[in-house]
């Protein structure tokens, strides 16, 4: 079975990169990728089959942090993992508090 999986950031770059690594693992399948919250958000209104989110905390218009508390009030069943290279205390400390993992 594939793990149904998506990416938000808004550095292309980053998405590429992370696109690269994830083709190494045949059981992973990426649906789609979203350069903020907001297109997370009307992508997954088309698609919620969706089992992880890669999410930036960082983001323009909707950012990691509340992307992520709407996702899981609508997507209860959607795993997501934080991803930043800030050293932002305060930001890890939300995202921990929205029940996600923070990953450097």
């Amino acid at each position: 079975m594939k793990i149904k999986t998506a990416i938000a950031d808004d550095n292309t770059f980053l998405i590429t990169a992370i696109k690269e690594k994830l083709s190494f693992f045949d059981n992973i399948d990426l649906k789609f990728t979203a350069l903020n919250g907001a297109e997370l958000l009307a992508k997954l209104n088309d698609n919620y089959n969706i089992d992880i989110i890669l999410m930036d905390i960082e983001m323009p218009v909707l950012n990691g942090i509340e992307t992520t508390e709407l996702v899981k009030q609508k997507y209860p069943h959607i795993k997501i993992i934080m991803l930043t290279v800030f050293d932002n205390d305060e930001n890890i400390f939300n995202a921990i508090k929205a029940g996600q993992m923070v990953i450097y």
